[in-house]
């Protein structure tokens, strides 16, 4: 993926709680999934590597159904797609031996023929949101200084430091980086929170955003003083 996470996410690493939701559990009940799986999605919420959440268990509950089904996942919609593309990709960043518990965990609970079924699906519904990665890149345009403090911003929010102690020149490019993404359409700034949130988590994500609007709010309303 992967020039978004090169200025986005590649932050000295911190320990983040983790989110756990019981929505997908819900879901779940009402969606016709099995004992097993639904088992299954209890057992990922309690993952201590993974930052499970409720659009990871959405995703994931949604492809299990779709290869219970034998529905096309790709007729799904966005935000399942960016839910199993943020599950495969921290899966990737996994050691071999984790990597295997993930599929042996899976396998136990679906099966083996549909383990590799739902793995083949994500793999490819993964690699289809690269691509689309590949393009956001191209429309985002960050400019290598705004780059840099839309890193520092998300630093100052996983580190609960105060974004807006910065100098002034710092702030304003960070205000100038998050105009460029209030110039992305509803699609691209999903995927762009996306990749914050498969490092950090949903919440954390949505945190960074909000930051960034009241910088740019802040700064706009400054501009308008001078």
């Amino acid at each position: 993926m992967k020039y978004l996470r090169y200025f986005l996410l590649v932050i000295t690493a911190t320990t983040v709680t983790l989110t756990v939701t019981f929505r997908g559990i819900v879901d779940a009940e009402s969606g016709g999934l099995n004992a097993k799986e639904k088992s299954l999605l209890s057992i990922l919420a309690e993952a201590r590597k993974l930052h499970w959440d409720g659009g990871e268990e959405y995703a994931i509950g949604e492809l299990m159904r779709d290869v219970d089904q034998g529905v096309d996942p790709e007729k799904e919609d966005e935000e399942m797609k960016i839910g199993v593309e943020r599950f495969t990709d921290q899966v990737q960043r996994f050691s071999d031996k984790d990597k295997g518990k993930v599929k042996e965990l899976f396998r136990e609970n679906l099966g083996i023929a549909e383990t590799e079924t739902l793995f083949q699906d994500a793999s490819k519904l993964a690699k289809e949101e690269d691509e689309k990665l590949k393009e956001l890149r191209k429309d985002v345009g960050f400019q290598d200084d705004e780059k840099k403090a839309f890193k520092e911003l998300v630093s100052d929010v996983i580190k609960g430091a105060d974004a807006e102690a910065e100098g002034e020149t710092e702030l304003a490019l960070m205000a100038h980086a998050e105009e460029r993404v209030d110039k992305l359409n509803e699609d691209d700034k999903k995927q762009l929170q996306a990749m914050i949130a498969s490092r950090y988590g949903e919440e954390q994500a949505r945190r960074v955003f909000n930051e960034a609007k009241t910088i740019e709010n802040e700064e706009d309303k400054g501009q308008a003083n001078r």
